[in-house]
């Protein structure tokens, strides 16, 4: 059975586990759908949108190529922007500053390399360490392959920001590329007493599938001193790295812990359109419980979606915050810049695992709260009285987190076990749960 035949049945049983998988379908995020349509001449599109949770509360969004200029309103590039190879943008709240070297007129990419004509760099994960951020960048450069595609990986190096002012101080080359082959800086996760890299790694060169790879160092010590996980234990020797699972990722990928747990966030490979997650008990895994999170829409004629990548830190009503990045004909990008945006959507955590549920909810199980249905909900939730003889309360709506989100009155009217419902459009969506209050400021059991 020769190499290509091998692959290809790779592939195939790989599909067929994905389109098997149990789907939950997200729900897009307005609000950050919003907050990342800046229309203030700073950077107004681009792709990798890796977020780094900043210790003052602050997140640092991370792009690969961006463009630098101003967007018209009916969605086309403004005369004059410019691309950049990478940029970040500080959101503190709803404000959005772009980083970036020379001018709005002149842009330069926010870490430049010495020939930026032939070699660039994209951004990976980072992490803050004391007075520090430390940021992996992947090197790129021009190789003989056709247009669109004429780049290969380098090298990668961490490059050094002070902190919180995120100036430039330094970088240093990480010296594992040319012996493991890992490409590493997908997540970098402070947890317990260690810092650990996430990175991926094509096994097979013929059919250049990337699986997950991890290593780790003490915290605070992310320039030396790394280990490797070789599927068993963790060693010293670089060369020694093992795929942590058999699932293939995609260039771009996420872990993180969630109540004793870690999540791990990916895309289908070949550019489909599917948003996944495994789960481990450990950050080395083993990852298992997949599932369909997602399918990125394609909104646009000659569209493609790639990299979803989680966003922890924005998690809000037991929802976790998933981006993904689209892309299409180059020039037609000046058309309609939105074909080279960020998405977002949120899904819920008890999509994920079943156990991703808040301990709220047992106490208030207890407390004779009441599901609302559907759960999870989006436009409208609703209840049911089921004790007829209750004829003068107000039905309060809570979330996961036990906060009031909602008061009616039920007063003057007899409800015998009739099916109500409660517009909550304006709030975010998810798990809701409710309970009877009597006009006494009593809770009644229902």
């Amino acid at each position: 059975m020769n190499r290509f035949f091998v692959s290809v049945i790779s592939v195939i049983l790989f599909q067929f586990l994905i389109f098997n998988a149990a789907i939950s379908q997200g729900v897009p995020d307005s609000t950050f759908n919003t907050l990342l349509r800046m229309q203030n001449g700073g950077w107004v599109a681009g792709d990798a949108t890796y977020s780094i949770a900043l210790p003052d509360g602050r997140t640092l969004w991370l792009f690969g190529d961006s463009f630098i200029g101003t967007v018209n309103t009916d969605s086309s590039l403004a005369s004059g922007a410019s691309m950049i190879r990478n940029c970040a943008v500080v959101q503190s709240g709803d404000t959005m500053t772009a980083l970036y070297q020379g001018t709005f007129e002149n842009p330069i990419d926010f870490v430049e390399t010495t020939v930026p004509d032939s070699t660039w760099y994209w951004p990976e994960h980072g992490v803050v360490e004391d007075d520090t951020l430390r940021i992996i960048f992947s090197e790129f450069g021009t190789n003989g392959g056709p247009s669109g595609w004429n780049f290969e990986y380098r090298d990668a190096y961490v490059v050094n920001f002070s902190y919180p002012d995120i100036e430039f101080v330094n970088q240093t080359i990480l010296p594992y590329y040319e012996i493991n082959g890992v490409m590493y800086g997908d997540r970098i996760m402070n947890y317990g007493d260690y810092t650990y890299i996430y990175g991926r790694k094509e096994e097979n060169p013929d059919n250049h599938i990337p699986h997950a790879h991890i290593a780790r160092c003490a915290i605070g010590n992310i320039l030396s001193d790394w280990e490797f996980y070789d599927g068993n234990y963790w060693v010293s020797e670089p060369e020694e790295t093992s795929k942590i699972m058999s699932h293939p990722v995609s260039q771009q990928y996420g872990v993180f812990p969630h109540m004793d747990k870690f999540v791990l966030i990916t895309q289908e490979i070949w550019l489909g359109t599917k948003v996944y997650s495994l789960v481990a008990n450990q950050p080395e895994g083993p990852f298992s419980n997949l599932k369909v999170l997602y399918e990125t829409p394609y909104p646009f004629q000659d569209m493609l979606t790639y990299n979803s990548y989680p966003h922890p830190q924005f998690n809000q009503n037991n929802e976790l915050l998933v981006s993904y990045n689209s892309n299409g004909d180059f020039w037609e990008i000046f058309n309609n810049v939105e074909l080279y945006r960020p998405n977002f959507f949120r899904v819920p955590f008890t999509s994920i695992h079943y156990t991703f549920t808040p301990t709220v909810i047992d106490d208030m199980a207890n407390n004779e709260y009441v599901r609302c249905f559907p759960n999870p909900a989006s436009d409208y939730i609703s209840f049911q009285i089921g004790n007829p003889n209750i004829s003068n309360a107000f039905i309060e709506v809570f979330n996961l987190f036990g906060e009031k989100v909602r008061s009616i009155s039920i007063m003057g009217s007899n409800n015998n076990s009739n099916l109500s419902r409660i517009y909550i459009g304006d709030i975010p969506k998810g798990l809701y749960l409710y309970k009877v209050k009597g006009v006494n400021g009593k809770f009644i059991h229902n």
